[in-house]
């Protein structure tokens, strides 16, 4: 195995947008590294920085934290015991590896552009997207694991976080919503729409149930002019008994994992 060392610096991440941000349980981890959450961001030149935060990360030779990349963001290709992962970064207390998948084992990756930085309070893997396959998203997922008890930390617990450095952020591909009455707006009544699940690229998952997003805002508008809303979100509205043939459009905003969509909604006014 071809390592590397790890440099334990300060590492500025260039500002964006917005950013990727995920969330792990704490104190779930047993005597392995603790995961407690993610950040990942990317610059225009295609660096993309994973900041892996916890507690107890690499702390030793036994004690080591692995960074799966699935840079198509196809779980059907890569490794199928790794959920697709093409790429991988190990990291102990003082040596990385960058590996990839060749098709049959996993072999050491180009490093030109690769950067790890950190303490067992929190790794920086840095890596181009030129050295991940030119990806333009990926899926990924971490685990910290103790050869020694052989107990280990997984974020997320099931399938795999995603990253689209166009969007930077995740992928929200469609929000599934909820109208009040389910027949769509009616004149004189109050109507509500609420977001009752989120659409991600395919991640590998067991779980049949969607993520909801963590907030929401709605935006409406009657005829060209816009509707006050009110309640969660500002999505509710009560129509006036002359909006019957009316146009209702309605743009709802949705976040999750950091990144904000948005999705537009048309509705006749019964």
């Amino acid at each position: 195995m071809a390592a590397a060392a790890v440099t334990v610096a300060l590492v500025l991440v260039p500002a964006a947008s917005s950013m990727g941000e995920y969330a792990d349980a704490a104190g779930d981890s047993g005597t392995a590294g603790d995961i407690t959450g993610l950040n990942v961001t990317s610059d225009p030149s295609g660096q993309v920085f994973f900041r892996i935060n916890g507690n107890g990360l690499s702390s030793s030779e036994t004690n080591v934290t692995w960074l799966m990349v699935d840079a198509d963001a196809n779980p059907s290709t890569g490794d199928p015991d790794l959920m697709g992962a093409e790429y991988q970064f190990y990291v102990d207390n003082d040596t990385y590896w960058p590996a990839r998948w060749d098709g049959a084992d996993w072999v050491t990756n180009s490093s030109a552009t690769v950067r790890v930085t950190g303490g067992s309070r929190g790794l920086m893997i840095s890596v181009n997207r030129s050295e991940l396959g030119n990806t333009s998203e990926l899926n990924f997922w971490v685990e910290a694991y103790d050869s020694t008890n052989k107990r280990w930390d997984d974020a997320p617990d099931d399938g795999m976080f995603n990253y689209s450095l166009d969007l930077q952020g995740v992928h929200i591909l469609a929000a599934l919503v909820q109208t009040t009455p389910v027949a769509g707006p009616k004149a004189g009544k109050a109507f509500t729409l609420v977001p009752t699940s989120l659409k991600l690229p395919p991640d590998g998952s067991t779980s049949l149930v969607s993520p909801k997003p963590e907030s929401y805002t709605c935006k409406a508008t009657l005829k060209g002019r816009v509707v006050a809303g009110k309640g969660t979100g500002g999505c509710t509205w009560r129509l006036p008994k002359n909006a019957r043939g009316k146009a209702l459009k309605v743009v709802l905003t949705v976040t999750y994992q950091g990144t904000t969509a948005s999705f537009p909604y048309a509705f006749t006014v019964r």
